[in-house]
């Protein structure tokens, strides 16, 4: 007895039977008849009771039992009941109390034997009991949905913890909620998201947190720098997930220097770069990004080793980079070793654009794509011109779709060269690199005396002394 109100022991919860879940209403109809100020610690007390006992259930019996829920669900909307006699903020304090020792119970060692549809249902009976009253209890609900996203994440139902994440209240005006909270929920539901390939999702979460970024510092403590980085994490992988190759290998250059990182994760990253950089459309910016990762030291120590022996991994990634990078032409053997190292999205199949027009739409894979449009890049550096039927045959394709292939490159930029439809050639010429390259030293000549003349002017008595 405590008080006048009689606790369940141990042992009497191990024994539990169906007529428990009207003992434990009972003992609450009990609780309530006491004073007010008593009844926060008779609740608590109830609640380890209840999974103190249910910690010494043989393991056999899966728990936790639907009598049990039954009771722990009595608990919470009691207290929620309560919250008028007892203070909104002992309800509060109660409902968390419930929320950490329930989600200590049910991470602990009973979590080995515990039913997790059972587990779920307690979450999920305590938040409707709590959602009532949201105003009031937006603390524990916060909590709740998180250990119960936490639960469902275990059991990789990845999109359905992203919506439980979804429902915590951030921009009610009812408490003060951190930037830093509201980055860290936002970065997880882009993760889990992502974890289920629904981009869509993940980047409507991405944009908040990207938006919320620019107030957290990432030197004001390392959670935060944490934060940060997980966000450019995500940034990476949703470019990733929406075939922005190029953007995607880039971010991902720029995690693999990281060294807040594990060198594990940073060589995760640059695998990631690579593989990316190959599926990027063909034209001068991935030129410079291949270029830029083949002569990364840490790539041929990480990558160029593992060749042979490992026709799956990370060695022929490499491999595809060398030959693009030495603008080689890649054969059909060499493209199916690399194509069984890519994930789904990577694979997934896309509108061709060489299509006949007026045929059935026809579609093809990202990287068969970027295969034919390095292949022909390789070819400007074999022919001065080809035909359209030899260049058909080098791409793997008929004639028609590797002229409309060359056609669409050249109109993009990303190639120089004309076509000869009557004579069904196509001329090849070199790219008009040095008349680039002199325009960026005289813009950069002309910028240089800009800032000069501005100093001039700035600090003409201080140069006259001179």
């Amino acid at each position: 007895m405590i008080g006048e109100v009689e606790i369940f022991s141990c042992k009497e919860v191990a024994i539990m039977s169906d007529a428990v879940a009207t003992a434990a209403q009972g003992r609450l109809d009990d609780i309530a008849a006491t004073a007010p100020k008593d009844r926060p610690p008779l609740y608590r007390q109830l609640l380890d009771a209840l999974l103190a006992g249910a910690a010494s259930v043989a393991p056999t019996q899966k728990q936790p039992s639907p009598v049990l829920s039954a009771a722990l669900g009595a608990l919470v909307a009691r207290v929620a009941d309560d919250q008028a006699a007892i203070g909104i903020a002992a309800a509060r304090q109660l409902l968390l109390d419930f929320v950490a020792a329930f989600g200590g119970w049910a991470t602990g060692t009973a979590a080995e034997e515990a039913d997790a549809d059972a587990v779920e249902a307690v979450w999920r009976a305590a938040l409707d009991k709590m959602q009532a009253r949201a105003v009031a209890f937006e603390e524990p609900i916060s909590a709740a949905r998180e250990r119960l996203a936490a639960h469902l994440q275990d059991q990789e139902q990845w999109s359905e913890a992203a919506r439980v994440l979804q429902g915590i209240p951030l921009d009610s005006g009812h408490r003060t909620v951190s930037d830093e909270y509201k980055l860290r929920i936002y970065i997880k539901i882009v993760q889990l998201f992502l974890e289920d390939e629904d981009e869509v999702s993940a980047e409507s979460y991405l944009n908040r947190a990207a938006l919320l970024s620019s107030s957290i510092s990432a030197a004001s403590s390392p959670e935060n720098a944490q934060l940060l980085l997980q966000l450019k994490a995500s940034q990476a992988r949703v470019l990733d997930f929406k075939r922005n190759f190029l953007q995607a290998a880039t971010k991902y250059h720029e995690l693999s220097y990281v060294t807040a990182m594990d060198e594990a994760e940073r060589n995760v990253c640059l695998l990631h770069a690579v593989v990316c950089g190959v599926l990027a459309p063909a034209g001068p910016q991935r030129s410079r990004l291949l270029a830029t990762l083949y002569k990364d030291e840490r790539v041929r120590e990480q990558l160029a080793g593992r060749v042979s022996g490992d026709a799956a991994g990370p060695g022929v990634a490499f491999a595809v980079l060398e030959k693009m990078f030495m603008g080689r032409v890649l054969r059909a053997s060499e493209v199916a070793d690399f194509a069984a190292t890519l994930r789904p999205h990577q694979l997934a199949r896309v509108a061709d654009a060489s299509a006949t027009p007026g045929a059935p739409p026809a579609t093809t894979t990202v990287l068969d794509r970027a295969v034919a449009e390095h292949n022909l890049l390789a070819a400007t550096r074999i022919y001065n011109n080809i035909g359209f039927g030899e260049l058909g045959a080098l791409l793997g394709t008929d004639a028609a779709r590797a002229e409309r292939a060359a056609r669409d490159m050249i109109a993009e930029g990303r190639m120089a060269g004309s076509i000869d439809q009557i004579e069904g050639m196509i001329y090849f010429r070199p790219p008009k690199a040095l008349p680039h390259w002199d325009s960026q030293i005289a813009s950069l000549c002309h910028q240089l005396d800009d800032v000069v003349d501005a100093i001039q002017k700035r600090y003409s008595e201080t140069l006259s002394q001179f």
